[in-house]
């Protein structure tokens, strides 16, 4: 049974709180998620305008950010009731982000932002990007995002997040693969530290040069007895 959306989650040992997203946190979720993945290069590769880009990727955010919380898995880390990073979550039974969300009527302003060409191209990027993690032929948990307050990186908070809050309701709700991609080898080396092993690495060609895209995986069965 998925948790309720309101109830908080207390990391183990830990000043952070962990809960999930209630319609009141959207746009900070998506504010956050802008920052965190403006100079990512998923978005700097397509869109090299700093305005427009913030423009696009708080676009494509406010697309996912709705569709996670309509799923109840948009989860928080928070302190002292401030948002200090966000998860994005699909199980094995959510249809996630799909090309047609980015199509529909209220997403319009993405292509309008970005152009139609360029819009279209990402779009085609993403959908090459999650092609290994799409072929897993056993049921699978993904993680769409994990992003940490641009001024509070450095301090653990995105693996402790992991180990404490993500991790455990994903075997909590009877998860065994969990998977993931990343494009920056800093985040596969985080990655890898917190125990995901290696799928696949390819080279994908944006607009601007090739993006390194790197696959990750982790069975969760074992945590299944921690309680975060």
């Amino acid at each position: 049974m998925l948790a309720d959306k309101k109830k908080i989650i207390y990391g183990r040992d830990s000043m952070l709180h962990y809960r999930f997203a209630e319609e009141k946190d959207l746009q900070d979720c998506v504010e956050l998620l802008t920052d965190s993945f403006f100079d990512y290069p998923y978005f700097s590769n397509f869109i090299e305008e700093n305005e427009k880009r913030r423009d696009f990727v708080r676009s494509i955010q406010s697309i996912a950010v709705g569709i996670y919380y309509g799923k109840q898995r948009m989860m928080l880390a928070e302190e002292n009731g401030e948002i200090l990073a966000v998860a994005a979550i699909q199980s094995p039974r959510d249809k996630g982000v799909e090309w047609k969300d980015y199509v529909s009527k209220k997403a319009l302003q993405t292509f309008l932002i970005g152009g139609i060409f360029k819009t279209l191209a990402w779009i085609s990027m993403t959908e090459k990007a999650e092609k290994v993690i799409h072929s897993q032929r056993k049921p699978y948990w993904y993680l769409g995002s994990l992003a940490v307050k641009n001024n509070r990186r450095g301090e653990g908070i995105g693996g402790r997040f992991l180990k404490e809050g993500v991790i455990p309701y994903v075997a909590g709700e009877g998860g065994e693969q969990f998977t993931l991609l990343t494009n920056t080898e800093s985040n596969a080396r985080f990655y890898e530290k917190a125990g995901f092993s290696l799928l696949s690495y390819e080279e994908l060609q944006t607009p601007k040069k090739r993006m390194g895209n790197w696959s990750y995986c982790m069975d969760v069965r074992t945590e299944r007895g921690i309680v975060a």
